[in-house]
């Protein structure tokens, strides 16, 4: 089975707007930690909390596990196992997912161990963090690669446990052909109940990357439920509002849950009013393309506007700290695209390897 121009351009203009979810997730809080103490408010008000909870812990939070779910129906679409095809696709993730990994690890280990060193930035880079200038090898191995925690580039922990679910792919073909319907609900039920004692691969990277592997292989479209479409959208709307609504209370995570399937089904129905106006499929194919780019430099560099805004604002009213959040991502997204385009003019090469190839 392949995928029509339709499909895929539905596809695409989710890339980008999905890593913009991303940049929110990150931006999430009222304060940060300086070397002098915190900058900030520890107790927003209800309006501030709950446009902030909207934002970052509700919308936002689909990214992650569509993002996953993505990737595992590409990985299985159509694909004919065999160990050269296996081997063809490992060969071809190490240029798309370990290089990029490896490199902006490392860059920005060294970016935080000059921050540390420089008297300028130490101030925003000392404190609660670890010097990188003690570390041993064990830490800087799980620095580099997150083996008992997250990467230093934390965001990478999706690249890391993707890399796992394609070393999987051929446990998970087996799977898909043995007993797909009953991995699908056990899995399902392991992560709508948090219950997971492996730290790597997550549970939801083994959940909706096997999800998509089962709809790929089972030829199922992701878009399947299109006519469901408003129904979907309207329940996804009421489970939202009654989990930010509710959001740390302890049943709250169940909601929670099933607000990001209904999410997933609604993104994915949207992408097709989306392909359907011009202008902003254009846009959005357009920025799909520094999607990856905009993924990998949002932090540190999120956190260095963030902590360079407070320490010059110091904010103390709900207001500000509103303003900052839903401004710092906007900078941290306009930024990186022009180093990406700044990039793309100037180094070519170098950019395609630490993209990956995009």
């Amino acid at each position: 089975m392949g995928i029509d121009r339709n499909s895929s351009e539905r596809f695409s203009v989710l890339r980008f707007p999905l890593v913009v979810g991303v940049v929110f997730i990150h931006a999430y809080g009222t304060n940060v930690g300086l070397s002098n103490g915190m900058v900030g408010i520890d107790s927003p008000s209800h309006v501030s909390g709950f446009i902030q909870n909207l934002i970052s812990q509700g919308i936002a939070r689909i990214a992650v596990p569509l993002f996953f779910l993505m990737s595992g129906y590409f990985f299985f679409l159509g694909f004919s196992w065999s160990i050269k095809s296996y081997k063809k696709k490992i060969v071809s993730r190490l240029k798309t997912l370990v290089v990029p990994f490896l490199f902006w690890n490392i860059f920005t280990l060294l970016l935080l161990a000059l921050a540390q060193y420089v008297p300028a930035t130490q101030v925003y880079f000392s404190g609660r963090a670890e010097p990188v200038s003690t570390f041993g090898v064990a830490e800087y191995a799980n620095a580099i690669i997150g083996l008992t925690r997250k990467p230093i580039s934390y965001q990478f922990w999706f690249i890391r446990d993707l890399m796992v679910m394609v070393a999987l792919a051929p446990v998970i073909h087996l799977i898909v052909k043995t007993i797909p319907m009953a991995f699908l609900v056990s899995i399902l039920s392991l992560w709508f109940f948090n219950y997971w004692p492996i730290h790597i691969p997550s549970v939801v990277a083994v959940t909706f990357f096997y999800a998509g592997a089962f709809f790929a292989s089972s030829n199922i479209s992701l878009f399947a439920l299109d006519r469901f479409g408003t129904a979907i959208l309207i329940s996804y709307l009421v489970v939202l509002s009654i989990d930010v609504s509710f959001r740390g209370h302890e049943f709250n995570n169940y909601i929670h849950n099933v607000g990001l399937l209904l999410g997933i089904a609604a993104v994915l129905n949207v992408s097709k009013c989306i392909v359907g106006m011009k202008y902003a499929r254009d846009a959005l194919l357009w920025a799909g393309g520094c999607s990856f780019f905009v993924f990998a430099v949002h932090e540190p560099l999120l956190t260095v506007i963030k902590k360079i805004s407070y320490s010059a604002v110091s904010p103390n009213s709900d207001v500000i700290i509103l303003v900052l959040y839903l401004a710092i991502p906007v900078v941290v997204i306009a930024s990186s695209i022009l180093l990406y385009l700044a990039m793309r003019q100037i180094m070519p090469g170098i950019l395609g390897a630490i993209s990956g190839g995009r």
